[in-house]
């Protein structure tokens, strides 16, 4: 078996700013704040990591507790954003994901995202897109803070699934950002970068260098699996 290791905002869908704004709304209702936005781009970074920064930022320190309460918050104020933006799946997403589901496939979706796994669901179950992913093979962001780490522990966690018989060339991550490259890169994995829903320009991979760059997936599927069949 191999495992595709999706990435969600830019990869699968975009939400439209709803995340974002959802963060923003719960950071100014928590810490009193009129105003509020981000120094850093939210790209490629694990929600632990963002609200790490964000809470070091206002108090100058971070506790475990503080940052948890944030995201609880944030988890409830993102059910109700995703409908106030106008987001949506990126082209081809979701006969690609149904493609790799059929019976038979040597394909398993499986996610590796920086959301948490309550914020990844959420996003998934409203785009629809949920029914199409092994969650008990997916990393979710906050296990660790660290992108890099996320896929160490997914490799591990397959590895010792498959008896140790895994080879990391068997996990395919796909992504949109610089950071997608050097998670795979990490464990010595495949990076396939997809630019439909990214914020950033074929130029700026030319320093991690993926695995492969598409402008966006390919109508048929086939031709998808063809190419990762490559190696």
């Amino acid at each position: 078996m191999n495992y595709l290791m999706w990435d969600v905002d830019g990869t699968l869908l975009l939400t439209g700013g709803a995340g974002k704004d959802a963060l923003i709304n719960v950071i100014k209702d928590y810490y009193f704040l009129d105003a509020f936005d981000f120094t850093q781009s939210l790209a490629g970074r694990t929600d632990s990591d963002i609200v790490k920064k964000v809470v070091t930022r206002l108090r100058g320190r971070c506790n475990t507790a503080e940052a948890t309460g944030i995201l609880i918050r944030y988890h409830s104020e993102l059910t109700k954003q995703l409908p106030l933006h106008r987001g949506r799946v990126l082209k081809n997403v979701e006969r690609t994901l149904a493609y790799f589901q059929q019976p038979g496939s040597k394909y398993l979706n499986c996610l590796l995202t920086g959301n948490t796994r309550t914020g990844a669901q959420e996003k998934l179950a409203y785009y629809k897109l949920d029914k199409y992913f092994c969650l008990d093979h997916s990393v979710f962001g906050e296990i660790s803070e660290d992108r890099q780490e996320l896929a160490r522990i997914a490799f591990s966690r397959l590895y010792l699934a498959n008896n140790q018989s895994l080879s990391p060339r068997q996990l395919i991550f796909i992504g949109d950002t610089p950071n997608d490259v050097l998670c795979a890169q990490a464990i010595g994995a495949r990076c396939l970068i997809i630019l439909d829903g990214s914020s950033y320009q074929r130029h700026d991979f030319d320093s991690c260098r993926p695995w492969r760059i598409i402008d966006c997936l390919p109508d048929d599927p086939a031709q998808l699996e063809k190419m990762l069949n490559e190696e």
